[in-house]
């Protein structure tokens, strides 16, 4: 990559490394782009401890990627990397991760639903210690069919997986360096983050209280087929539990079948065709069995399906455009 025009050479930045990289995953937010940047921008300011801001522009096709270059333009605290097209907050993350400089990483939305003036308390709570640090919040602004979902979802994720993850967490999180390059180690596709988290950090993980505030402009990226699809992802990348249960669940349903083809098979000896014969129960003995058959073949497709994506070696995503000061950029 060649050295972008009007900027300094790379070692005369590279030496310097901030304290805090604010990482920002941005998709379709151009109405909510400026306000985060001047709250941020006064917040950091006002802490008083080095830092940059990573945007992670996601493959937006509004407006988004416009305005983050022109704050690239007007401040060298500002990057960004553009992905050639959406490929997924979690994607968005690994990216984050993988461009961060800072010794301590911070993860916050660009909905604004999360306050930018608490990344003190978080970045102060990592410091007695933790690897990680969530924040927590107080009162939850989404709508209650959300909220309902989340808590049922996190507890129903924990049964299954063992592994807890806080219902009132948000995505807005402070970790360690030395914990953000341990999660780098991690090369799977199939990335969840929120669980990878919490696998990693038992014991080492500290919580703070944020504000939450519902969101100011633009619509929520989620919707009922992605969060089903967070939940397969979450499940099938830290538990082989489905596949035991579908196990479990075929060799009952093929034993309740035995016994009834048993039954059919004694009521006939003793002289009772008309009973046994009743079509009804042959259809619902196979209505059982064809769907256990079928449920346990989709289990096997979930996993089959991740290992067939981890052996085409695909990237996670591809960038498009990296924006940065004193530092190698590719351009459209």
């Amino acid at each position: 990559m060649n050295q972008e025009k009007g900027q300094p050479a790379l070692a005369s930045t590279e030496t310097i490394r901030p304290i805090l990289t604010v990482v920002v995953p941005v998709f379709n937010e151009a109405e909510n782009i400026g306000d985060l940047y001047g709250r941020l921008k006064q917040t950091l300011d006002g802490y008083g401890k080095s830092y940059e801001l990573l945007f992670i522009d996601d493959g937006s096709t509004d407006d988004s990627y416009a305005k983050l270059r022109d704050l690239h333009e007007r401040d060298e605290s500002a990057r960004v990397v553009r992905f050639l097209r959406n490929f997924g907050q979690q994607m968005a993350v690994a990216a984050g991760f993988e461009y961060a400089r800072g010794d301590v990483v911070i993860l916050i939305d660009a909905d604004l639903q999360t306050m930018p003036e608490d990344i003190p308390l978080l970045a102060d709570k990592l410091a007695e210690g933790y690897d990680i640090v969530y924040g927590v919040r107080e009162r939850r602004k989404d709508p209650l069919v959300r909220r309902i979902g989340s808590w049922c979802m996190s507890h129903l994720l924990y049964r299954v997986t063992g592994i807890g993850i806080p219902d009132a967490a948000t995505a807005f999180i402070a970790l360690d360096r030395k914990f953000v390059d341990s999660i780098r180690l991690y090369n799977e596709r199939s990335k969840y983050f929120s669980g990878l988290f919490a696998w990693l950090s038992y014991g080492r993980a500290g919580a703070v209280h944020v504000t939450h505030a519902p969101r100011q402009a633009g619509a929520s990226k989620y919707n009922i087929r992605k969060l089903v699809g967070l939940t397969l992802n979450f499940v099938c990348s830290f538990s082989v539990l489905p596949l035991r249960f579908a196990a479990y669940l075929g060799a009952a349903f093929s034993g309740v079948g035995g016994l009834a083809l048993a039954a059919l098979l004694g009521l006939r000896l003793l002289g009772s065709r008309e009973l046994a014969s009743g079509t009804w129960m042959l259809a619902a003995m196979m209505a059982f069995l064809s769907g256990v058959q079928l449920f346990a073949v989709g289990v096997l497709g979930e996993y089959l399906a991740r290992v067939y994506t981890e052996v085409k070696g695909r990237p996670s995503y591809v960038v498009r455009d990296v924006l940065g000061h004193g530092e190698a950029a590719d351009s459209e």
